[in-house]
């Protein structure tokens, strides 16, 4: 086996191991470092090529909206700078009715939050992280379903749902019970959320039943496919117009989902979901649009489920927001604008586009702890994040933060 091969193959969402496994540590170090870039097989890159190329050529890159949402991936622990940490660039980005993001960190004010370490087990920020995300978006929907969702233990998980519900624009889903599961959105266009993760840090035995842990793209495990059904046809009582899952799921470090994380996707589309927003790779993954039910036959995936034709949308994964982490893939992200028509009774996208963006220690902050995030137009972001971000996404997609401006950035509050 190749040295290349020996680190893509390893997997610790699907094998954990011990820490005195220093050989898999190692491989697992490595993976982090240099990362899957590839797709694994050739079919893999055929059908993103092939995505890529509808893209391209797509009215949904150009096309009008009537309302628009945004999404971002994953929101971490970053040590200090936790109330100003986005810049003038990333917030217009972010305006629009309603942001989703992945609050990858506890916010449990009765705990410390670290800062002196280079990294923690686990993670906590101070209630100033959400409040940086006054004046954003109209609505903001948090998700505390993920793998560090028990770092302050299950009274953390109560006190950061608590700390988020606060704030009357926004909105949390994932908590202590089994109805924190799914969560509604109000608004003129009645969205139903619904969100999961593939594992959780700490757990000592059954997992909160507020956050479900489904194994998507497995060949270890099985997902619970009655659970998951039953999950969206929650979402879909809670919102009717729109349902959006957001899993965090697939792979960490590699850029292209593989064939059964794909098949999980569609599964999902057939189910009812309309919109997925995957996190937890740590990295950008492509975005592919579907066709629902005949919507454009010329849409490379092609979902049936019957019912109103409509596109829907598959981010798998947003990369990180926000985070410390070193290499140039992890610190590139993306503000997904998601435009929405309403067409013979039934929403569907109607507009995609994607502004890139950069964080890390000392990004757009004057003082050295401090992280924050800033748009790939932005100082000090490198000229390389854009061309990571067109290689993954499609460049059709990938809009600067003046063409965000031009075009309206939709409402905030």
């Amino acid at each position: 086996m190749s040295l290349r091969r020996h680190i893509d193959e390893i997997r610790y969402e699907d094998g954990a191991w011990p820490l005195w496994r220093w050989d898999r540590n190692v491989r697992y170090l490595a993976k982090s470092l240099l990362h899957v870039r590839r797709p694994r097989t050739v079919a893999d890159a055929a059908h993103f090529a092939a995505v890529h190329r509808y893209l391209a050529e797509s009215p949904l890159t150009r096309g009008a909206a009537d309302t628009t949402i945004t999404a971002v991936g994953d929101l971490m622990w970053i040590r200090s700078g936790f109330d100003d940490c986005l810049s003038s660039g990333v917030r217009a980005a972010l305006a629009g009715e309603i942001l989703f993001a992945n609050l990858e960190t506890p916010v449990d004010p009765l705990r410390p939050v670290p800062r002196l370490t280079y990294e923690t087990l686990h993670y906590n920020a101070p209630p100033e992280y959400l409040r940086a995300f006054a004046g954003t978006a109209a609505r903001r929907v948090f998700s505390l379903c993920n793998n560090h969702a028990l770092d302050q233990g299950a009274d953390g998980l109560a006190r950061t749902r608590d700390v988020v519900t606060r704030d009357p624009a926004h909105v949390c889903v994932g908590g202590p019970d089994a109805a924190d599961a799914v969560a509604s959105v109000p608004g003129a266009l009645r969205i139903g959320v619904l969100a999961c993760t593939y594992a959780i840090n700490h757990i000592e035995r059954d997992p909160p039943a507020g956050i479900p842990v489904l194994q998507f793209g497995s060949e270890v495990h099985a997902a619970d496919w009655g659970r998951i059904a039953a999950l969206v046809a929650a979402a879909r009582a809670a919102g009717p117009d729109l349902v959006i899952a957001m899993p965090h799921w697939g792979f960490e470090y590699e850029y292209w989902p593989d064939a059964r994380v794909r098949a999980d996707a569609y599964r999902l589309i057939k189910l009812g979901v309309d919109v997925v927003l995957g996190s937890s790779p740590h990295v950008l993954q492509p975005i592919e649009p579907v066709s629902i039910d005949g919507a454009d036959p010329g849409c490379p995936t092609q979902v049936t489920r019957g019912g109103p034709p409509r596109v829907g949308l598959i981010a798998y994964s947003l990369g990180n927001f926000l985070s410390i982490m070193p290499t140039l893939a992890c610190r590139t992200g993306a503000v997904l604008r998601l435009g929405l028509r309403l067409v013979d009774g039934a929403w569907s996208v109607g507009h995609i586009a994607v502004v890139p963006t950069f964080c890390g220690r000392r990004v757009g902050r004057e003082r050295w702890l401090d992280a924050g995030v800033v748009t790939v137009d932005e100082a000090p972001a490198p000229a390389a994040a854009r061309v990571h971000a067109r290689e993954i996404l499609g460049a059709a997609l990938v809009v600067g933060s003046a063409e965000v401006s031009r075009s309206g950035s939709g409402s905030g509050s």
